[in-house]
């Protein structure tokens, strides 16, 4: 079985592991960056997004430019980076990450421990 395994690896074509460098490279400008697949793939993905009324929620105009702004950064190695990096931002921005959610279950929570501890005081007194 591993010899199986070590046989497939060797018949590995070189032009598959040129393919994902290639795709792992960061564009030179932002310029290039907006204009590749990924990009507009990305740009689409967000533009469909509604809110509970039909109304979009993001321009294409606007994440086009969050895009362009994020991919000078430093930190970001590749294209898939920025975009990672763009999607977090924006559902951040939207409150769709879960993050508001979870807090407002937690002070419920913390409100109603709140209220039982003061009727047990009351009680008490």
């Amino acid at each position: 079985m591993l010899t199986s395994l070590l046989a497939r690896m060797k018949e590995k074509k070189p032009e598959d592991n040129v393919v994902s460098i290639t795709s792992a490279k960061k564009s030179e400008t932002a310029e290039e960056f907006v204009k590749t697949a990924e990009a507009k793939e990305f740009v689409q993905k967000w533009t469909k997004k509604r809110d509970k009324q039909g109304r979009r929620i993001y321009t294409r105009r606007g994440i086009t430019d969050l895009l362009s702004t994020i991919h000078p950064l430093p930190g970001l190695k590749s294209n898939k980076d920025v975009t990672k990096t763009a999607e977090r931002l924006l559902l951040g921005l939207r409150g769709m990450d879960g993050l508001q959610g979870f807090l407002a279950g937690w002070k419920a929570k913390t409100e109603g421990v709140m209220k039982g501890a003061k009727s047990i005081l009351k009680k008490a007194a």
